[in-house]
């Protein structure tokens, strides 16, 4: 049943950001033959190798023990609707689902999405950072809230006259929140995506 709720969720974010930015896909391939201009969406695929996970737990009277966890995989899928301020700076929201294995946990980091684009060329390299919560998805009673940091670079290059793809590197940190404030799972890694650009 999670996983049906998952794949619901994913696909109104893919219709809605289809919808939104498909109607004037005809337009903009005159106006913003570099992809630089004006409202954008990226969607993208990505694998995490996760390089530390560990688990800490306060227990009142005794203090905060914390234990390693298996390092293992963890996939991600991310929608990022924004807008470029200039060919070279973005803003935008990102949307995604994170699939961990061990401990098995999912879930979904709303982001604020920064990128700054070294030229205004159609193939750049550029920085990104995505910054913001991770969201509670599914029956998962013992997930509270999070937090998901991903900090990279990238490269952004035309593939075809008015189809472009972006693939970036990431160093990536998520906390969850378990039971409680004093249970937390700490995750960190690094990450590589694949994705096209509207």
């Amino acid at each position: 049943k999670v996983k049906s709720n998952m794949k619901r969720i994913l696909l109104v974010v893919l219709l809605f950001s289809l919808k939104l930015f498909g109607q004037n896909a005809q337009e903009k391939l005159h106006s913003d033959s570099n992809k630089n201009i004006g409202f954008f969406n990226i969607t993208k695929v990505g694998l995490l190798g996760v390089t530390e996970m560990k688990q800490e737990q306060f227990i009142e009277g005794e203090g905060t023990f914390a234990h390693e966890l298996d390092a293992g995989v963890a996939w991600n899928v991310q929608v990022v609707n924004g807008y470029f301020l200039s060919p070279y700076f973005s803003l935008g929201i990102g949307v995604g689902l994170e699939w961990y294995s061990n401990p098995d946990f999912n879930t979904l980091p709303v982001v604020l999405d920064i990128r700054s684009y070294i030229s205004d060329l159609e193939n750049t390299p550029y920085l990104f950072l995505d910054v913001g919560p991770n969201i509670k998805l599914g029956n998962q009673s013992n997930f509270k809230k999070g937090l998901s940091v991903n900090i990279g670079l990238g490269y952004k290059y035309q593939v075809s006259k008015g189809f472009f793809l972006v693939s970036d590197i990431c160093y990536s940190y998520d906390k969850v929140n378990l039971s409680s404030p004093d249970d937390k799972i700490y995750a960190k890694g690094i990450g590589l995506s694949v994705g096209v650009i509207f």
